[in-house]
């Protein structure tokens, strides 16, 4: 199975699925009750709507029961509609730019903590 660890490797940092949790993005104020996914680069989430992102200077709140972080400096890398069935829903994902150290052990720590379980 050479190729399968090659192909496992090659994405650097692995991502966990995550339940319950929620994103605030401003400036435009997008809520979405859904993450999808986490690193530590960056998580993706669904949200009902809105594709037209301002090109920088997006930043996150992840709320969820283990977690409060505000104010994360995020760029938006990806955006696109989450399935054919619904037209509303998109799939937005988003990179972390400049996590102080503070914030890089936070996420570190929750991801820990969602993969113990």
């Amino acid at each position: 199975g050479g190729e399968m660890q090659a192909l496992k490797e090659r994405r650097k940092h692995e991502r966990f699925n995550v339940d319950q949790s929620c994103v605030l993005l401003s400036p435009l104020m997008v809520l979405s009750y859904e993450v999808l996914d986490i690193s530590n680069s960056g998580l993706a989430f669904s949200y009902a709507g809105w594709e037209n992102w301002p090109r920088k200077g997006v930043k996150l709140d992840f709320i969820d029961q283990n977690l409060y972080l505000e104010d994360l400096p995020v760029r938006i890398i990806k955006d696109a509609q989450l399935d054919e069935g619904s037209k509303k829903l998109r799939r937005c994902g988003v990179k972390f730019t400049d996590l102080n150290a503070q914030q890089e052990a936070m996420v570190k720590q929750y991801i820990e903590s969602v993969t113990s379980n």
